[in-house]
C-alpha cells in the first residue's frame, strides 16, 4: 500500500475533497537551492493535488488523514501511461517495416500508434475511476498548543 498524508478541504454530501502536496526527493537534501536537479524539481513539480473520497468519516475542513492506493493500481496506471504508447508505436513501426514502407510513412505509423496507445491509456484512466482506488487509513490527531495552567 503506497501511503501519503492529505488534507481535507471540504466535505461533500458523499464523502471528502483532500488536497496533497507532492514530495520530491530533492527537498531532503542540504544543497536543494543551488542543485540544478533541485531547482528544476521545484519548478516543474504541481504545488497541490485535489480529488475527492468516498468515505462516511465524521471529518471537518483542515483535519489531515492518511490515504493509501494499491500498489498494483499505481503499476497498473503506470504501465498503461508509459509501456502502452510504446508497445503499439514500435509494433506499428515494424509492421510498417516489415511491409517495406519508406520512412516518412513509418514515422506516420510510429506516431499513429503511439497517440492510439495514449488514447486507450485514457479509456482504461476513465474506467478505473469508476471504481474506488483511494481509501482513508487512518485520521491523524490534531496537533495544537494548548497552555497548561502553572
Amino acid at each position: 500500500m503506497v501511503e501519503q498524508i492529505a488534507t481535507v478541504l471540504r466535505a461533500d454530501a458523499n464523502g471528502f475533497w483532500l488536497t496533497t502536496t507532492p514530495v520530491s526527493s530533492c527537498n531532503s537534501c542540504q544543497v536543494s537551492t543551488d542543485c540544478g536537479t533541485g531547482i528544476v524539481a521545484k519548478s516543474l513539480t504541481p504545488r497541490q493535488h485535489s480529488f475527492f473520497v468516498s468515505s462516511s468519516l465524521p471529518l471537518l475542513p483542515g483535519e489531515q488523514v492518511k490515504i493509501g492506493m494499491a500498489e498494483q493500481r499505481l503499476l497498473q496506471a503506470a504501465a498503461m501511461v508509459y509501456l502502452l504508447p510504446l508497445v503499439l508505436m514500435l509494433l506499428l513501426a515494424l509492421t510498417g517495416a516489415a511491409l517495406g514502407l519508406a520512412e516518412g510513412w513509418l514515422m506516420l505509423l510510429a506516431l499513429l500508434g503511439a497517440s492510439a496507445g495514449f488514447m486507450l491509456a485514457r479509456y482504461y484512466s476513465v474506467q478505473q475511476e469508476q471504481q474506488p482506488q483511494i481509501v482513508i487509513l487512518d485520521v491523524l490527531p490534531s496537533v495544537g498548543i494548548q497552555q497548561q495552567a502553572l
